[in-house]
C-alpha cells in the first residue's frame, strides 16, 4: 500500500501567527493562496492514485479544506475519514506568542523543544506518540485488510515530522528545530524489505 502524506495549504496563521491568540488553531482557514495550492496538489494526486484509495484528514479546518479539494477529484468510491490523531501540535487553547511568561521560558530552556509541554497543550513527544498510535492502529489495520492500494493522509507539519521520525527511528536530537515541509507538499512513504523510506514527490508552485 502506497502512503501519501500531505501538508495543508497555506493557512491564516502561516501568514500572521498572532491569530492564534484569539482564534483556536482548529478554526484557521486556508488563505487564497492556500486554496490554490490545495487545488494544484489535488490535480497532482488524481493522476497518482486510483479508486482503491482511502483518504484520512486531520479534523482542523485548513486540513479538511485541503482534503476536500483532493477528494473532489478522486473517484467517487474513495472513502473520506477525519481522525483527531492527525491534528496539529497543540500549543494551548489560545496561544499568544507575545505573552510567554518568564517561568515558561525557563522551563522551555530546561526541557528543550522535544520534551517541553505547552500549558493546555502538548510536547513534540506527545505528537510523536500520536503518530505512533495512528501507524499502529489505522495504518496497520488497513494493511492487514488489503482493501486499498493507496492511503492519502492530509495533516500538519509537526505531525508529518514526527511520523517520519518514528518510521525512520530517528534519534531525539534530530527531532528539534525541524524545517516544516512546504504547504500542500506531498511525501510518499514506501516499505521495502520491511524498512520504510520516503521521498518528497511534489511541491506546488503557485502565486496569487
Amino acid at each position: 500500500m502506497n502512503i501519501y502524506v500531505i501538508r495543508h495549504g497555506e493557512s491564516e496563521h502561516n501568514v500572521d501567527r498572532n491569530v492564534m491568540a484569539h482564534t483556536h488553531d482548529s478554526q484557521h482557514s486556508l488563505t487564497e493562496l492556500g486554496h490554490k495550492q490545495a487545488q494544484v496538489t489535488a490535480d497532482f494526486m488524481k493522476t497518482n492514485v486510483n479508486g482503491k484509495t482511502v483518504l484520512y484528514s486531520s479534523p482542523y479546518l485548513r486540513t479538511k479544506q485541503t482534503a476536500q479539494a483532493i477528494h473532489s477529484l478522486l473517484p467517487g468510491e474513495v472513502p473520506f475519514f477525519e481522525n483527531p490523531l492527525l491534528r496539529e501540535w497543540e500549543l494551548g487553547n489560545l496561544y499568544d506568542f507575545n505573552n510567554r511568561t518568564p517561568e515558561a521560558k525557563k522551563e522551555y530552556k530546561a526541557a528543550g523543544q522535544f520534551y517541553f509541554r505547552f500549558q493546555n497543550g502538548e510536547s513534540l513527544a506527545d505528537v510523536y506518540l500520536r503518530a505512533t498510535m495512528f501507524m499502529n492502529t489505522v495504518v496497520d489495520r488497513l494493511k492487514r485488510q488489503q482493501r486499498y492500494d493507496n492511503l492519502v493522509i492530509v495533516t500538519h507539519a509537526a505531525f508529518m515530522h514526527m511520523l517520519l521520525a518514528f518510521l525512520m527511528e530517528s534519534p531525539v536530537e534530530d527531532l528539534i528545530n525541524f524545517k516544516p515541509i512546504e504547504n500542500a507538499s506531498v511525501i510518499k512513504i514506501d516499505e521495502v524489505d520491511g524498512d520504510y523510506q520516503y521521498e518528497k514527490i511534489f511541491v506546488p508552485k503557485v502565486e496569487i
